[in-house]
C-alpha cells in the first residue's frame, strides 16, 4: 500500500487525515458538508455547491479543475464568492476527486463540455422545481485552470448563449479541437502499454513524494503536508491510475470545435510570470484567436497561481467575475 512509502511522522499525519477521508470516498459518504452526487449519462459525478438554496443569485460561477486535481483547486475562492451572493459550483471531472472512476468516460474537450453542461442545466432545473431534462436558466461565469481550462473553453463554444464570462488560469487552450494521434498516443492505447503505464501510475505518481515534488515544481514554492494530502487523498479511491491513464486513452473527439466562433463571450486569463508547466510564451500563440480578450500576469506565480499567490490572485478575478 502507499502508505507504507512514507516517513513514519507522514504516516501518522496520514492515519488520522488521510484515511477517513479514504473511507468517505470509498463509502459513498460525503467528502465534504457541501458535497452532492448525481448520475449524468449513467457517470457518478462528485461537485460541491454554495448558496444553492439562493433564490436571486448575483450571478453564478462555475470551475473546473485540472489534471489529478478536484474541487480542491479553488478552494481559496469559494466562501469570498459565496458571501458576495454568488452560487458557486465546483465539479470532479469523471476519473477525478471523488467522481466515477468509470474507463468509457470520453475525456475529448467536447465531451466534458457537454457532460458539464447537462450537470449545470440539472442544477438550474433543480432550483427551479424542474427534472433537470431541459435547458439550463441564467448565464454562468465558466473558470478552468490548467487541463480544465480547455474543457471550460469547449463550454462556452458550444454554449456561448449561457456563458457569460470565460476565465481561463493558466488553461490548456485550442484553437481548433483535434485527435491526439501521436505516436505516444497510439502507444499508450495498447493494451500491454497501457497495463505497464497503469502499474507505475499506481506505484510511482500516487505517492505522497511524487506528488510533493509536482506540487513543488507547481507553486514554485515547496508545498506543505496538508497541500500534497488534498490532492493524494481523492486519489487513493480505487482505479485512479487507471481513470487517469484513460484521460489521454480514451480522448477522442466527435465533433470540431474552433475557438474564432467564441466571438460573443468575454475571455478572461490570470497567468504566473513563472509558469513553467504552461508557459505565457506558448499560450500567447491562442490569445489572439479571442475578440474580446484580457490577461492578468502575477508577478513571480507558477502554475497554480490561485493557490499560492491568494492576495494577488483574487482581486483581479473578482473583477472578472463582478465586471468592476
Amino acid at each position: 500500500m502507499a502508505i507504507l512509502l512514507f516517513p513514519p511522522c507522514i504516516r501518522f499525519f496520514m492515519l488520522i487525515t488521510l484515511v477517513p477521508l479514504f473511507t468517505i470516498a470509498q463509502s459513498g459518504e460525503k467528502p465534504f458538508e457541501n458535497s452532492r452526487f448525481d448520475t449524468i449519462e449513467g457517470f457518478s459525478v462528485h461537485y460541491r455547491i454554495w448558496n444553492e438554496d439562493l433564490e436571486n443569485p448575483v450571478g453564478k460561477v462555475f470551475f473546473v479543475h485540472g489534471f489529478a486535481g478536484s474541487t480542491i483547486c479553488f478552494r481559496n475562492l469559494y466562501d469570498t464568492l459565496a458571501s458576495l451572493g454568488y452560487q458557486v459550483v465546483a465539479a470532479d471531472i469523471p476519473g477525478a476527486g471523488y467522481s466515477s472512476r468509470s474507463l468509457d468516460f470520453n475525456h475529448s474537450y467536447s465531451h466534458r463540455a457537454r457532460f458539464l453542461w447537462k450537470l449545470l442545466n440539472r442544477i438550474d432545473q433543480a432550483r427551479e422545481g424542474g427534472d433537470g431534462d431541459n435547458d439550463g436558466n441564467g448565464k454562468w461565469i465558466v473558470a478552468g485552470h490548467s487541463m480544465g481550462g480547455g474543457a471550460a473553453e469547449a463550454m462556452a463554444i458550444l454554449h456561448p448563449e449561457q456563458t457569460e464570462t470565460l476565465i481561463l488560469v493558466a488553461g490548456t487552450l485550442f484553437r481548433k479541437t483535434n485527435n491526439m494521434n501521436s505516436t505516444a498516443m497510439f502507444m499508450m492505447r495498447q493494451k500491454q502499454v497501457k497495463k505497464i503505464m497503469v502499474s507505475y501510475t499506481d506505484k510511482n505518481l500516487i505517492t505522497y513524494k511524487r506528488f510533493y515534488k509536482l506540487l513543488k515544481s507547481a507553486y514554485g514554492r515547496v508545498p506543505d503536508s496538508t497541500e500534497v494530502l488534498s490532492y493524494v487523498t481523492p486519489l487513493e479511491t480505487e482505479g485512479s491510475a487507471e481513470a487517469l491513464i484513460n484521460i489521454y486513452v480514451n480522448n477522442r473527439e466527435k465533433e470540431s470545435l474552433d475557438a474564432r466562433t467564441l466571438t460573443d463571450v468575454p475571455v478572461k486569463a490570470i497567468w504566473g510570470t513563472k509558469d513553467n508547466w504552461v508557459s505565457l510564451r506558448t499560450a500567447k500563440i491562442n490569445f489572439g484567436v479571442f475578440p474580446d480578450f484580457e490577461l492578468v500576469k502575477i508577478k513571480g506565480a507558477g502554475h497554480m497561481p490561485m493557490e499560492t499567490h491568494v492576495q494577488q490572485f483574487i482581486p483581479p478575478f473578482l473583477e472578472f467575475v463582478t465586471g468592476r
